[in-house]
């Protein structure tokens, strides 16, 4: 009994040790109660491309079906589901990158900046989040005009669950100010997430350049509208040091090859056990844009395309013609008559491990020869111009191509830099060079808003039967049809910005 009553007492006093310290026994030592910092930072850059649960989604449907549509980069004659062809409207697909923009990565972005303000040492984390974040914004606002941004993705933090929608041009004034303090806070003697960070792998200096030429190209975009903030962040963005080279391009590197977030969402839609877009025949590059490589002899032409046979030989290369539909296909006189028969994108260019880019050493020197030629920036437009021309060409090298530079410079000597004519035909080569780099590279989106503020190049749009916009190429795409009746905001914006159709025009747009 003696015994009994020790061993029951031993236990009333492990239990009571157990109560004492419940909380320290019953954390699993394997799941950290808090997730690091640059688990979170290099999860939100996974998301600014595409985003978690179906890769490439927000990037098929906004970057491809419209955006590579509208700009003649691409054609398809499934009309009925790539509208960008046509200028027809399916909320799915207008809306998807607002959609799933703000679950994840903004909301992901805005816990990862309020978490770092807590510690000074994460300077780095949280200038790069920022940096991000008006990225990811910056295409938002470009893409539909004013959106939610001020309130945005801090539903958890602060209870409110229907952001306001700011205007447009206040959007542009916080994202030039974000980009400037960013840059300058980042700090090479501070801790640097050199793993987390899967654009420069710690590289602090090519960051603050990033952050410049950011700049610039938000500046340009205020060109139309707001002369005199444009030349100033412009001139800001020149003197704080631009991008120097291809090295310094801003791209998202992936390193999968196998499915899910961490592969190339562009690639992820067209690589064949992917959604495979490609090899279904879904999609086909244009006509509009295999002519005009082959017009100016276009070395990038070999890279980016290819028929299904596998052939690269630029000569034998066909674009689709865009506004072409089923019917209007097998109408044409074979061999134009089989959607097989035209070229599509190379496999080179839909590898799991691409480098999905969201700035170029290339565009950064194109807005500069503008930034220039408008006495905005000191420097030789022609040297910029043909820094961008040279970079271009090499940039498509990392989809697998071997471009050389002597390849590089036959292509600028047989499209060189007006050396006298108008500020317009400046203008014109400048920015049809920024349509031929965008295009080889997969940046649709960025395209259509250079397109949209500068007009060039010079597109023929189709008038489809049905379409929305009376035969005119798009100047934005309409919100979630899900925001109606539940986010009041929305209609404080149509009713600032304009009717929610393709062809209002937003702020910077005007």
């Amino acid at each position: 009994m003696i015994r009994k009553i020790a061993v029951i007492l031993c236990l009333i006093g492990t239990l009571g040790s157990c109560t004492k310290d419940f909380e320290t026994i019953n954390v699993n030592p394997n799941a950290p109660s808090a997730v690091p910092l640059d688990y979170l930072l290099a999860q939100s850059t996974l998301f600014i491309t595409g985003e978690g649960g179906d890769p490439g989604y927000r990037s098929w449907r906004t970057n491809i079906i419209y955006a590579a549509m509208m700009m003649q980069h691409m054609s398809s004659v499934e009309v009925g589901f790539y509208r960008g062809t046509v200028y027809t409207f399916q909320g799915d697909l207008s809306a998807a990158w607002f959609e799933r923009a703000y679950p994840n990565s903004i909301k992901n972005l805005v816990n990862l900046i309020e978490l770092a303000k807590k510690d000074p040492k994460q300077v780095n984390i949280l200038s790069m989040a920022r940096i991000l974040r008006v990225i990811e914004i910056g295409v938002l606002t470009d893409v539909y005009g004013d959106v939610p941004y001020s309130e945005a993705g801090y539903g958890a933090l602060t209870g409110v669950f229907s952001p306001k929608y700011d205007a447009q041009k206040d959007i542009y004034a916080d994202m030039l100010k974000e980009l400037e303090e960013a840059g300058t806070a980042l700090n090479a003697t501070a801790y640097v997430p050199k793993t987390a960070d899967l654009v420069f792998g710690g590289d602090i200096a090519k960051w603050k350049r990033a952050a410049n030429s950011l700049m610039l190209r938000f500046a340009m975009r205020l060109q139309k509208v707001d002369a005199t903030s444009a030349q100033a962040w412009a001139k800001k963005a020149v003197d704080r040091g631009l991008m120097t080279s291809t090295d310094d391009s801003f791209g998202v590197k992936f390193a999968s090859t196998g499915a899910g977030n961490n592969s190339n969402p562009n690639s992820w839609n067209m690589f064949p056990g992917g959604r495979g877009i490609v090899t279904a025949d879904n999609i086909q590059w244009s006509k509009t844009y295999i002519e005009a490589m082959k017009t100016r002899k276009d070395p990038r032409l070999s890279v980016v395309s290819a028929l299904k046979s596998g052939d690269i030989d630029p000569t034998k290369q066909v674009g689709l013609p865009i506004g072409t539909d089923a019917t209007m296909l097998a109408a044409l006189p074979a061999p134009l008559n089989a959607r097989a028969n035209y070229s599509r994108p190379a496999p080179n260019m839909y590898a799991l491990d691409n480098t999905q880019f969201v700035m170029t050493y290339a565009e950064s020197e194109l807005l500069k020869a503008e930034a220039i030629e408008r006495t905005w920036a000191t420097g030789t437009a022609k040297t910029a111009y043909d820094n961008a021309v040279v970079a271009g060409i090499k940039q498509s090298n990392s989809y697998g191509g071997k471009l050389t530079d002597a390849q590089a410079m036959a292509y600028l000597a047989a499209n060189p830099y007006p050396a006298t004519g108008t500020l317009e035909a400046k203008m014109e080569a400048i920015h049809t060079e920024f349509w031929m780099t965008t295009g080889s590279l997969l940046q649709h989106i960025e395209a259509w808003s250079n397109w949209r503020r500068t007009g060039y190049p010079k597109l023929t749009p189709v008038n489809y039967p049905g379409n929305e916009t009376n035969g005119q190429i798009p100047r934005r795409l309409r919100y979630s049809q899900g925001e109606y009746g539940v986010n009041p905001g929305i209609d404080v914006a149509v009713g600032r910005q304009g009717a929610d159709l393709f062809t209002t025009r937003m702020w910077w747009d005007k």
